[in-house]
């Protein structure tokens, strides 16, 4: 894909959203709005705050879907269903627990409130998929599709030095793609 490496296009982590471990949701998103003041006009907005250890080490993302599931804590996930269904409890039952969960909410802002106080290791995602700086923008955007990511934490000589999201990646291919003549072979 042009020639271009992970370094080329991934988002240094001085120039993406992070917040440490024990910090809350409020705060997250506060450091989250603060980091988009900073992105140029060719830049996405970022999608994630990127939460970090007590050693300063990557250990999760905070995406806007763990951001949403923190308004409602108690809903079960997909592993949890899957759960219940290796331990042998039938559909029906299944069906109707989550319904009464579905049932059991509160108002929108007394929920934001709630998740306002939410601490950050408790909604994030763990940080999964990481690749070298070195990578290939190709093998990079392989990674993503494959393990249907929204990004991958980017290391050099195994600490994390940045990140390279999708929608980057996307642009660099859509570059290509227009930019190519459909009647030239390769």
């Amino acid at each position: 894909m042009s020639g271009k490496t992970v370094k080329d296009v991934m988002l240094a982590l001085s120039e993406y959203a992070t917040i440490n471990s024990g910090c809350t949701v409020r705060e997250a998103l506060l450091a989250l709005n603060k980091a988009q003041l900073g992105l140029t006009y060719d830049r996405h907005h970022h999608r994630a705050v990127l939460v970090l250890g007590a050693d300063g080490d990557v250990v999760g993302k905070l995406t806007h879907w763990a951001i949403l599931r923190s308004l409602e804590p108690e809903l079960l996930g997909q592993d949890d269903l899957a759960s219940l269904a290796q331990a042998g409890l039938d559909d029906t039952f299944i069906d109707t627990l989550k319904r009464r969960i579905g049932r059991v909410s509160g108002s929108l802002a007394g929920m934001c409130r709630a998740a306002a106080r939410v601490r950050v290791e408790q909604a994030m995602v763990p940080a999964g998929e990481s690749i070298l700086e070195e990578a290939t923008l190709t093998e990079a955007i392989r990674r993503m599709v494959i393990l249907h990511c929204q990004s991958l934490i980017v290391r050099r000589a195994g600490a994390v030095v940045g990140i390279i999201r999708l929608s980057d990646a996307f642009e660099e291919a859509a570059d290509l793609i227009r930019a190519s003549d459909p009647g030239q072979s390769d």
